[in-house]
């Protein structure tokens, strides 16, 4: 198993007891990041969709009386990071986004109404429109496309039942444990890279140790990177870091036609506690190692 990292400067998690926790979409890029930091400390229960991995269960977020049933298993926690992600599927299907993104959660909250469970949904930087200069918990959501309104009311359905917790990320960078949604961006011979998108991207190892300082907490909580970049420079940062071999051209909105507005800067920002992700100097140096 990897081993346990964190930004330098951090202190390590809280000590406590060892939770039984489930882990939904443990075989995604984000999911699977988390497993790798999660495993090492908790009993860790991970599920995929249609990439068997060892140790995890199937399980398809449609089939409800299936996600139903595992999360009524004396869980101490249910970590949502499964759904539909990427923003131009959820936008070509919205009612596919509804029953992955939103559904789910409704039958969750059922299954542990009444019992000591507690669920941890991760949100998504895109319940914002991008027009102010940075976003806190307190800000009024706006979402521009359909992704974002599924997670919002995603997010509405949690925290009408209260007891749990909303933990909104940005975009999230580096390599995972077995799939690289992020570094696929860079395989081709040209990367092309929006020079009109800004965010504070957070690096995936820093993720989980992050989630294990807040998850006590309820309500809302967003978890951002330290540096705020433009995504043609963090694309651009991380082909030199790597080295690898494809060329990162600047664009704009005009040069990249999409059926799915975006917003144009996410910068996440919290009231509620003073963690943020490393900078990119120290990510990218730790990715460099592999």
């Amino acid at each position: 198993m990897t081993q346990f990292w964190r930004p330098s400067g951090w202190a390590a998690p809280p000590s406590g007891p060892r939770l039984r926790i489930l882990l939904l979409g443990a075989s995604g890029f984000v999911g699977g990041g988390l497993w790798s930091r999660l495993a090492e400390r908790h009993e860790v229960v991970g599920t995929y969709a249609t990439r068997p991995l060892p140790g995890m269960v199937r399980l398809d977020l449609r089939d409800e009386p299936r996600l139903a049933a595992l999360a009524a298993d004396g869980f101490d926690l249910v970590v949502h990071a499964a759904g539909l992600v990427p923003l131009e599927a959820a936008e070509a299907d919205p009612a596919l986004a509804h029953r992955l993104n939103v559904r789910p959660v409704e039958v969750l909250l059922d299954a542990v109404r009444g019992s000591a469970t507690r669920l941890l949904l991760l949100s998504s930087d895109n319940v914002f429109d991008g027009t102010r200069p940075r976003y806190t918990e307190d800000d009024a959501r706006a979402p521009v496309n359909v992704y974002g309104r599924t997670k919002t009311a995603a997010e509405d359905l949690l925290l009408a039942e209260g007891g749990h917790l909303v933990v909104r990320i940005p975009l999230v960078f580096g390599r995972g444990p077995w799939a690289n949604t992020f570094l696929a961006r860079l395989s081709g011979p040209t990367t092309v890279a929006r020079t009109d998108l800004v965010c504070a991207p957070v690096y995936l190892p820093s993720l989980g140790p992050a989630l294990a300082r807040l998850w006590d907490r309820t309500g809302v909580v967003h978890y951002g990177g330290a540096d705020v970049v433009t995504r043609f420079e963090l694309m651009s940062r991380v082909q030199r870091a790597l080295d690898l071999p494809t060329r990162v051209t600047p664009a704009q909105e005009a040069d990249t036609p999409s059926a799915c507005r975006r917003p144009p800067r996410l910068v996440l920002r919290s009231t509620r506690h003073g963690l943020l992700g490393p900078g990119l100097d120290e990510a990218l140096a730790h990715l460099a190692t592999g």
